[in-house]
């Protein structure tokens, strides 16, 4: 019984000095603002600076002001509303800095349709506003299409079966098929610098190295086609001759590539 007695006046010391301290705290000023931004691939869509601008026109993150009335979850839900912000924790330490952890959003195409209108393919399958911040240095996709970022920005194309949307409506997901593709694979990040939308409703690629257009057709066994490409890479050419011989590379046929020669 005693030792029931000790253990129960133990936690309720425990408790009340928990509770103390937590209201010593939450007294305290707010010493300084901590913003630490996760940068993929290096791309500065966002600044420590803008973020604690954001924070003080919204009235948070104000040093001098009470821990106690730092909300977290409103600094959280403020920050996860800029678009190239993917996630975001904030914290209160015990020494009275408010910490912000950011993950930025990673572009990997930029977007531009008939219209002239800029906007990116995010690494997860998002689309993304253009920024007059910066300009990421990612795979081109330009064309006859004129989709806009405003009619499909809340749709997950990953989560989209192909062709459910495009043809339809949009070619933003054929388009994302490629990118996606152009993205997983070594060869390709490296070597394609642009996709085109040709008036046929067909893609064409724009290589980073040789004076050539890779037609690539509709965006059906992309995988398999940059396969037959790397193939051709590495071991056609040197029974066929240089790149810099051909006008094109068609992969649009099944086992096969279909070379057109400069003409003399």
């Amino acid at each position: 019984m005693l030792t029931i007695a000790a253990w129960i006046l133990c936690g309720i010391g425990i408790i009340f000095l928990t509770g103390f301290a937590i209201s010593r705290n939450q007294d305290r000023e707010l010493q300084s603002v901590e913003v630490s931004i996760e940068r993929s691939a290096d791309h500065f869509f966002l600044q420590e600076q803008d973020i604690k601008t954001q924070l003080i026109r919204n009235g948070y993150g104000i040093t001098g002001q009470n821990l106690g009335s730092v909300n977290v979850s409103a600094i959280e839900k403020l920050l996860l509303a800029h678009a190239a912000v993917q996630n975001c924790e904030a914290s209160v330490t015990v020494d009275g800095k408010l910490k912000i952890d950011i993950r930025q959003r990673r572009p990997v195409a930029r977007i531009i349709n008939m219209t002239g209108e800029s906007y990116y393919f995010d690494d997860l399958g998002h689309l993304m506003p253009w920024s007059d911040v910066y300009t990421a240095p990612v795979v081109l996709v330009n064309g006859n299409f004129a989709d806009s970022y405003a009619a499909f920005s809340n749709i997950d194309f990953p989560a989209t079966h192909p062709d459910s949307v495009g043809k339809t409506l949009t070619a933003l997901d054929d388009i994302w098929q490629i990118v996606s593709a152009i993205e997983s694979d070594s060869l390709m990040r490296v070597q394609i610098a642009q996709v085109y939308y040709n008036p046929s409703k067909e893609f064409e690629l724009i290589p980073r190295v040789g004076d050539h257009k890779i037609i690539l057709g509709t965006a059906d066994g992309v995988p398999g086609k940059f396969r037959k490409l790397e193939l051709f890479y590495q071991y056609g050419l040197n029974k066929t001759g240089k790149w810099t011989e051909y006008s094109s590379i068609d992969l649009r046929f099944k086992n096969q590539i279909v070379c057109t020669k400069k003409p003399n």
